[in-house]
C-alpha cells in the first residue's frame, strides 16, 4: 500500500476487513496496562513476558516446549535445517503456492541449502500424492490454510491420513501455522487437537492474533532444543523481546477466543458476495474467516479505480489487488476480523455492491 493509499483509508469511516494499526504511543499504552507488563525483561529470549508466552502457547497447543523466534521465515528454515541434519537428507515436501516457495525469496533453497520437492496445484496436497513419492524425505510441510489458493484447508479426514502416512515411516510433518489459529476455528476443532497431527508447529502472532510480530516453533523437548544453534547461527536472538511477546500474549487473551465467531461471519459475508453480479468468491464457502474475491479487470485498473471510490464514499474495502487465475481478472483478499465489528453483513454486501457497479472515471 503506498502513502496515497493509506491516507484514503485512514480517512474512511467503513473499513471491510483489515484496518491500520493504531498510533505507537495507543499501542505501548495499552500493552503497558497487561499483566506481563510487571515481568522482569527478558534476556536474549530467557525468562519475563516471552517465557509466559513460551508457556501459554505450548499449553495451548498442547506440546512439550515452545521456542520463540522474531521472525517466521528464519525460525522455520531452521526447523527443517534441523530435521535434514537429523535424518541426513535435505528433501522437503511444500506446496508451490506455499509462503516458503512464493513469498521468501528461494530462502529454502538459497539460504537453507535443501531440495524442495513440490506437491500440488490449486489445492492442497493430500495423502495419495505424498504416498506416490518415491524419493527420501527429510520433513512434509503443510501451509494452514494455504494462503495464495485462497486461505484453503485440506480436508480434515486427507490432513489425517497425511499425519498418518508421514508417522508410519518415520517422515516428520511440519504445520507452517502462520494462522493455524484460524485453521483450528475453520476446522471447528480446537488448536491442540490439530497440532496433535504434526511433529512440530509453527504459528504466528501478529496475523489473526494482532500482535507486533514474533513467531514460535512447539514440538518435543527434545526438538526444540535442537534448534537453539541454529537460532544463534542465524542470527535469531534479540537482546529483549518482551514488546513482541506481550503483545502476542494479549492477542491470545483477546482475539484467539472469537476466531470462530470471525469464521461464521467470513461464511456469511461470502453467502452475500455470491449474490452480486460481476464478483467470483474463491472458495463459495471460505474454509476460515478469509477468503478471495475475483473482479474483471486488472490489478492496475480496479487499483485505481478503487481508491477513487474510496476517496468518495470514504469505504475501504481491498488493500490490494493482483493476478487471479482466470483471464481477464483479478484478485483481492478479505480477512474478517474485528472491523467487522462495526458493519453488519447487509451493510459489506451493499458497500462492495456500490464498488462493483462504480464507473471507472
Amino acid at each position: 500500500m503506498n502513502r496515497s493509499d493509506r491516507e484514503i483509508k485512514q480517512g474512511c469511516d467503513f473499513v471491510l476487513s483489515r484496518p491500520l494499526p493504531p498510533s505507537a504511543a495507543e499501542t505501548l499504552a495499552r500493552l503497558a496496562a497487561h499483566p506481563a507488563a510487571v515481568d522482569a525483561i527478558d534476556d536474549y529470549g530467557a525468562g519475563g513476558a516471552v517465557a509466559r508466552l513460551e508457556q501459554a502457547t505450548t499449553a495451548k497447543l498442547g506440546k512439550q516446549a515452545g521456542l520463540f523466534f522474531i521472525k517466521g521465515v528464519t525460525a522455520q528454515l531452521y526447523v527443517l535445517r534441523a530435521y535434514a541434519q537429523a535424518r541426513a537428507c535435505r528433501n522437503v515436501v511444500i506446496h508451490p503456492l506455499s509462503h516458503m516457495d512464493i513469498d521468501e525469496a528461494g530462502a529454502i533453497e538459497r539460504s537453507a541449502g535443501l531440495t524442495a520437492i513440490r506437491l500440488g496445484r490449486h489445492a492442497p496436497f493430500g495423502a495419495k500424492a505424498l504416498a506416490a513419492l518415491t524419493e527420501p524425505l527429510a520433513a512434509v510441510v503443510i501451509e494452514l490454510p494455504l494462503r495464495r489458493a485462497g486461505f484453503l484447508l485440506p480436508d480434515l479426514d486427507d490432513l489425517r491420513a497425511i499425519s498418518a502416512w508421514c508417522r508410519g515411516l518415520g517422515i516428520p510433518l511440519h504445520f507452517d501455522g502462520a494462522r493455524l489459529w484460524e485453521a483450528a476455528a475453520g476446522y471447528g476443532i480446537s488448536e491442540a487437537e490439530l497440532a496433535a497431527l504434526a511433529d512440530s508447529v509453527y504459528v504466528s502472532y501478529y496475523k489473526g492474533l494482532g500482535g507486533l510480530g514474533g513467531a514460535m516453533v512447539t514440538g518435543t523437548q527434545a526438538f526444540i532444543d535442537s534448534l537453539r544453534p541454529w537460532k544463534t547461527r542465524y542470527g535469531g536472538d534479540l537482546f529483549t523481546a518482551y514488546p513482541y511477546a506481550i503483545a502476542a500474549l494479549d492477542g491470545l487473551d483477546t482475539l484467539a477466543p472469537r476466531l470462530r465467531g470471525f469464521v461464521a461471519r467470513a461464511r456469511a459475508l461470502a453467502a452475500g458476495l455470491n449474490e452480486l453480479p460481476g464478483l467470483l468468491v474463491h472458495p463459495a464457502r471460505p474454509h476460515t474467516n478469509a477468503f478471495q474475491v475475483w473482479l474483471a479487470g486488472t490489478p492496475s485498473e480496479l487499483a485505481a479505480r478503487h481508491a477513487r471510490f474510496a476517496a468518495e464514499h470514504k469505504r475501504w474495502l481491498f488493500d490490494g489487488f493482483s493476478e487471479a487465475p482466470l483471464a481477464g481478472h483479478a484478485m483481492a483478499e478479505i480477512q474478517l476480523g474485528p472491523a467487522s465489528d462495526h458493519y453488519t453483513i447487509a451493510e459489506a454486501v451493499e458497500a462492495v455492491r456500490q464498488f462493483i457497479d462504480a464507473k471507472a472515471a
